[in-house]
């Protein structure tokens, strides 16, 4: 891996350079969405009274980023935090690049796949993009990838209950504690790697009670802190329902996202007038999974659409879809989805080696369809698409090397 890590020097440097470019040239001093707001306002809170809040919710959200963002706020102050929080999230691109290495190194055994998919990662540019947002994805990514890496470490060491699986799911649940997508998807995910590299099942079932044990154990003082402080089981957040209800209601038959025109207002006003979280979220996810019950052929019509929102490879908002925007996700994402498709033809027979990538991508897509879908929500697998992508891509160049010394 040396000779990876050498070379890999130069996209490093491009990528730290390329973030500053964004960070002081092309966003202003200030935070630019809402979503920006929220996470640096519960940031300031934490730090000045040691407290997570979300608004008047206490678990509304996971509480990972405002724990990242609070010591930027402590150290400068809640204006002067905004660069650098940034520049912290351009050296987690590095270190995402790192584990991309890290990781193709494992897989397929070749140093120009590990120097192509981490050099890719460290240029790509929605990744350059979201981290000069205030957001949870750039330390959501790199602690998934941090959990992948973890994940194939344990498997190349034998599958044991040891160290290894301490550490795999140490990583997925401090992930999970940024953001809850991944809810119980981690002990399943370590199960079924076991299972697909030859395990019998009874092993592999141990190793579920053995990581489920250990994933609810890391988990624990956010579920008793909840507890304590809401009256309930709360293992996750709060707001999973209202996004399960912003995608499937009667006022939403193109499987958009805006709260302000594709939600029915008098039933948002009424659950939104309920004191207790908890209860609003009881009342969001009754009135979502109604619907559903009541519907089926539209939920099914709606989660096609889903789909092909959360694979597009040009932005799905208005103002996005054409123009420079459309061209660079077009040119990048593209060529990206296509690369990781052959990769899993070629690849096909090793689908025990690849499945915990194949599980992760097609469970990011389940949760999205089911709920709501946006280009945004993709952004944690895209890292695996373009390991799976530099595969092929350096078959290619291999072979263009071949033939041009044939020819010299």
């Amino acid at each position: 891996m040396r000779p990876t890590y050498f070379y890999l020097a130069i996209p490093w440097l491009g990528c730290l350079v390329a973030c500053s470019i964004v960070n002081l040239f092309y966003f202003p001093n200030t935070i630019v969405f809402p979503d920006e707001q929220r996470f640096l306002a519960s940031a300031v809170r934490l730090a000045a009274s040691g407290e997570f809040w979300v608004g008047g919710d206490r678990a509304w959200e996971m509480p990972g980023t405002a724990v990242f963002f609070a010591p930027f706020v402590l150290l400068f102050g809640a204006d002067a935090a905004i660069l650098p929080i940034r520049t912290a999230q351009s050296f987690l691109i590095v270190v995402q690049s790192a584990l991309i290495a890290l990781i193709a190194q494992r897989l397929f055994g070749k140093t120009i796949i590990a120097f192509i998919a981490a050099s890719l990662v460290a240029l790509y540019p929605f990744f350059l993009f979201y981290q000069g947002l205030l957001l949870s994805e750039t330390l959501f990514n790199a602690l998934l990838l941090a959990g992948i890496a973890s994940l194939y470490w344990w498997r190349e060491r034998g599958l044991r209950i040891d160290r290894a699986l301490v550490l795999t799911c140490a990583c997925f649940a401090a992930a999970t504690m940024t953001k809850a997508t991944l809810a119980i998807l981690p002990p399943l995910l370590i199960a079924a790697t076991a299972w697909a590299s030859g395990v019998p099942l009874r092993r592999a079932f141990a190793i579920l009670v053995v990581a489920s044990c250990l994933y609810s154990a890391l988990l624990s003082p956010w579920w008793i802190r909840n507890d304590i402080l809401l009256g309930s089981f709360v293992p996750f957040t709060t707001n999973s329902a209202q996004n399960l209800y912003l995608g499937n209601n009667s006022r939403n038959p193109d499987a958009g996202i805006d709260w302000s025109s594709e939600v029915d207002p008098a039933v948002v006003a009424r659950i939104s007038a309920l004191p207790d979280e908890v209860g609003r979220q009881r009342a969001f996810s009754k009135v979502a999974i109604d619907y559903i019950k009541e519907n089926p052929f539209v939920f099914v019509r709606s989660a096609a659409k889903k789909f092909v929102r959360f694979w597009n490879v040009v932005p799905n908002a208005s103002g996005f879809k054409t123009g420079l925007y459309a061209i660079v996700s077009a040119a990048s994402f593209g060529p990206i989805l296509a690369l990781a498709l052959i990769c899993a033809m070629r690849r096909w027979c090793q689908w025990r080696l690849l499945g915990p990538l194949y599980l992760i991508l097609g469970y990011f897509t389940l949760v999205h369809v089911i709920t709501i879908a946006s280009l945004r929500y993709r952004l944690p697998i895209e890292s695996i698409l373009i390991l799976l992508a530099a595969e092929p891509l350096a078959a290619f160049i291999e072979r263009v090397r071949r033939n041009v010394a044939r020819s010299a």
